[in-house]
């Protein structure tokens, strides 16, 4: 499997999410938790004093996302004794199936051992409580049952693979796009660059010219 978590440890783990109140309507655990806000909330739900929800601004553009999860790989992972790497922020920034479960995985870890080695639990809620979490019409919806509506035929672990393959392969179609964009700005920039050069080197080669033909002019007197 992507996550290398066996459907058992995903049923586990997606059931320890449901569990704690978030404020975006469950959809699709890759994709919700890409911008690092849910992340937050998270770690926030059970250590309050570590993590400064204000600090995770929700995202979209690929740079946001990433000064997310910057701050908070120096500012609370490290705290706990853990950081992640650039490759693995980038699968999740990107949606990539697996990674995100593989991260809340080891989050769990890593929290557990924090509370054991006398981290500072959930005492000072009133100073950084949960966000709302948004009411919806239909009936709450779970990952650990299959965060889409209306419920598709879903896997074992309660995941609809499919779905999420095709919002996944949206995400990374639209951060394509994007960096296209970008890069045609880039080529724009350069090209308008390398037009000024060009125009100071003719300017360079005309005052050469000049110089020539007056010194050749005093030497001919």
């Amino acid at each position: 499997m992507a996550s290398g978590l066996t459907d058992d440890e995903l049923q586990k783990l997606y059931t320890w999410i449901d569990e704690i109140p978030l404020s975006r309507p469950k959809r699709n655990i890759s994709r919700d938790f890409a911008d690092c806000v849910l992340v937050a909330e998270v770690i926030g739900h059970y250590f309050p004093k570590i993590v400064q929800l204000h600090n995770y601004s929700a995202a979209n553009s690929s740079p946001q996302k990433l000064y997310n999860w910057n701050t908070m790989n120096t500012k609370v992972l490290k705290k706990l004794g853990w950081q992640v790497t650039k490759d693995e922020i980038e699968g999740i920034i990107m949606a990539r199936p697996g990674f995100i479960e593989r991260f809340l995985h080891q989050l769990q870890f890593k929290m557990a051992k924090y509370r054991a080695n006398g981290g500072p639990v959930r005492s000072a809620v009133a100073n950084n409580p949960p966000p709302p979490v948004q009411q919806q019409q239909q009936p709450q919806q779970s990952y650990s049952q299959g965060a889409i509506s209306p419920p598709p035929p879903v896997s074992a672990t309660g995941y609809d693979r499919g779905a999420l393959q095709k919002e996944v392969d949206e995400e990374i179609l639209l951060d394509k796009e994007q960096t296209i964009q970008e890069l045609k700005e880039t080529v724009e920039i350069l090209e308008l660059k390398i037009a000024k050069l060009e125009q100071l080197v003719r300017l360079k080669d005309s005052k050469i010219t000049k110089l020539q033909q007056q010194v050749g002019g005093v030497q001919s007197n």
